[in-house]
């Protein structure tokens, strides 16, 4: 007798296919999801494991590939989800990391030798701006400063940037946004 639910819960538990994201840092997550996506021929899957749920993750996909994949959850938590993740199609480039732009002129105070940088993360739901503002500081250029435009104060990157080197100043907008300037101590 053959299963096919018999298969699939096997299937998501093997280690060949599982991709545990659970002890991977924050910071460099999503890239390595997408890596792992990306060398998948089309029609194959692997199956993420993780301590909450992704979604975050999906909306990123699906912004980026549409078409291009399939997402279906295997297991809703509490404690685990399981979402099989499948390429449908061929896709090129890499997933995109947030914007991190030049800033010039009176407005990109502070003053810093190599300019600052800008990342918008308002819009997206927690944790996502976190991981998107942490991967643009890995990749800042000595001397600059970034600046992050969040729809909320962003409280639990000032610990992780601090373990990192960097100091913060942040400010709550006219409008109910929040910036926050990062500088490398």
């Amino acid at each position: 007798m053959n299963d096919p639910t018999i298969h699939a819960t096997a299937q998501s538990r093997d280690p060949q296919v599982v991709f545990d994201v659970r002890p991977i840092p924050g910071r460099v997550k999503h890239a390595q999801i997408f890596q792992r996506w990306f060398d998948l021929a089309v029609g194959q899957h692997f199956v993420l494991l993780n301590d909450h749920d992704p979604v975050p993750l999906y909306y990123q996909f699906a912004a980026e590939f549409p078409e291009a994949f399939t997402w279906d959850y295997l297991e809703r938590g509490p404690e685990e989800y399981r979402v099989k993740i499948t390429k449908l199609r061929p896709v090129t480039g890499a997933a995109s990391t947030p914007p991190v732009r030049p800033v010039s002129g009176a407005a990109a105070a502070p003053a810093v030798s190599g300019g600052v940088h800008e990342i918008d993360a308002r819009g997206l739901e927690p944790p996502e701006p976190l991981v998107r503002i942490l991967d643009a500081l890995e990749s800042l250029p000595a001397g600059a400063a970034l600046r992050a435009h969040t729809d909320r104060e962003p409280r639990h990157l000032f610990g992780e940037a601090g373990q990192r080197g960097f100091r913060h100043d942040c400010n709550e907008q006219p409008d109910g946004s929040w910036v926050t300037v990062l500088v490398r101590v």
